[in-house]
């Protein structure tokens, strides 16, 4: 099983923004095969503050998942709303 936990800090004034970019690559990658979980969690306390957390078969299933679609166009549309996206 392959895990990776990322903590994302998002421009304030692009969280709406993020949340659909997020919400449709977290839609594509509960649909493969390969994964056994995907959260997005915003922080309570720090609304601009995103906890991603996510958990493949194996490095193949994540490997996979960096050539879909909904990983592709979050990695292209995601560059603006923060500083260092992980």
């Amino acid at each position: 099983m392959h895990v990776t936990l990322v903590e994302i800090n998002v421009h304030e004034d692009k969280v709406d923004e993020f949340i659909e970019v997020f919400r449709q690559n977290h839609l594509g990658s509960v649909q493969e095969e390969g994964n056994l979980r995907f959260d997005v969690l915003q922080d309570p306390e720090v609304n601009s503050r995103f906890y991603i957390y996510e958990a493949y078969k194996d490095e193949d299933a994540v490997a996979f998942h960096k050539t879909t679609p909904h990983y592709k166009n979050l990695c292209r549309k995601t560059g603006s709303f923060n500083d260092r996206a992980a």
